[in-house]
């Protein structure tokens, strides 16, 4: 694969794995009536790193406001879309990826005729990443430096295998260099997360030291991260980053989860859930699938557009069992409960196990009311329940 590849391609699908007919002449491409530029953070990445896309769709000398782009990833058997986003008013973008391997990138527009900008291939390496060297790839990103360079004692970091740690603030995050085991690596740890990280003490604190970058996706800018201790969350609509000890996709979701609780509906059906899978019914359910999402595993926790079609599809995408089984829920597992005593019993409301105690379960509920009883006035809050309601359990198959 070359550095930098220039083609034009003419699309056959969108959304998920798309296959792409071969590039057009140079000629076409000069034809186009926009323009797409990119360029990314790093052309090297090592594993649990992010690389950020940046560019600009234009139309002469003007940007494209509102554009549709899409990020797509090229191996040589693949095309897969990545992420779909709009543009600034200004016609620029910024989006992140989370590499698995060495493979191509492009941001193209979508549409009938559908452009797309310089084939960026982004190749993995094992060699060590020092905080100059990432701070150097990471400049646009980072922002000015707040402080200097500043070193932590492994003795008080008290993980396993790590030798050194050094941190260095900027503008809009910290970077974090870990030596552990002879190999060195750098995190970044983003605003808000960065903000949260601080006031629990750094690495010597709650967090612990990162395991690598905040894994961030387009849905509410949100961002996730895991540290030795913790999983954080945070998202343009969060004002803090919340966090779930812990570590893996389960810390994650409860993370997320945890941030939105609060969160009112603004009319009857009309919550911001609804609005993300483009309808209008009872979104507890739906609220489940969206934080799937916002912490960039969507399709874990199936979304659907009515509960009995979702509680369907969640038997088929997770472990589910019944109450007294000699699978025991935990924190992190999905509760369905029946609160309406059908007969037969038939599953009418879902929430997120937070803590159980005997009978008492603690749950995060999405349209739910504040009080234990519900009402019209619908959001995201913590309720207890009676386990003596659980029509079954199921766990998500991070």
């Amino acid at each position: 694969m070359g550095r930098v590849l220039a083609a034009l391609v003419v699309v056959l699908g969108l959304g998920g794995t798309t296959l792409v007919a071969a590039p057009e002449s140079h000629a076409a491409t000069k034809a186009a009536t926009k323009v797409v530029t990119t360029k990314a953070t790093s052309t090297t990445y090592r594993t649990g790193e992010s690389v950020w896309f940046t560019g600009r769709v234009t139309k002469g000398s003007a940007g494209v406001a509102s554009a549709q782009v899409q990020l797509v990833r090229r191996t040589s058997t693949t095309r897969t879309v990545l992420a779909t986003f709009r543009t600034t008013s200004t016609g620029r973008f910024a989006v992140p990826a989370t590499p698995t391997g060495s493979a191509e990138y492009y941001v193209r527009t979508t549409g009938s005729s559908s452009v797309h900008g310089p084939v960026l291939e982004v190749a993995k390496s094992s060699t060590a990443r020092t905080l100059a060297a990432r701070a150097k790839d990471l400049a646009g990103r980072l922002g000015d430096a707040t402080t200097g360079t500043r070193r932590v004692a492994a003795s008080r970091v008290k993980d396993s295998g790590v030798t050194s740690v050094r941190y260095k603030d900027f503008e809009r995050g910290m970077l974090v260099e870990v030596v552990r085991s002879g190999v060195t690596r750098t995190w970044f740890v983003p605003g808000k997360i960065r903000d949260r990280y601080v006031a629990k003490g750094r690495m010597t604190g709650t967090f612990g030291v990162p395991r690598a970058d905040a894994r961030c996706v387009v849905l509410e800018s949100g961002c996730t991260q895991q540290f030795a201790k913790v999983a954080a969350y945070a998202s343009s609509t969060t004002k803090i980053a919340h966090y779930q000890a812990g570590s893996g996709a389960r810390a994650q979701y409860l993370a997320a989860a945890r941030s939105q609780v609060g969160y009112r509906e603004p009319a009857w059906r009309k919550s911001k859930y609804n609005a993300w899978f483009g309808y209008s019914a009872a979104w507890c359910g739906t609220f489940q699938s969206w934080v799937s999402a916002a912490i960039g595993r969507p399709g874990v926790v199936p979304a659907r557009s009515s509960f009995d079609s979702f509680v369907a599809a969640s038997k088929k995408a997770m472990t589910d069992y019944k109450p007294g089984s000699s699978r025991k829920p935990k924190v992190g597992t999905l509760v369905f409960f029946d609160f309406r005593n059908a007969s037969p019993k038939k599953a009418s409301h879902v929430g997120l196990l937070l803590s159980r105690s005997g009978d008492d379960l603690v749950v995060l509920e999405g349209n739910s009311s504040k009080g234990t009883r519900f009402t019209d006035a619908r959001g995201v809050y913590v309720h207890h329940r009676s386990a003596k309601r659980v029509l079954f359990y199921a766990d998500p198959r991070w």
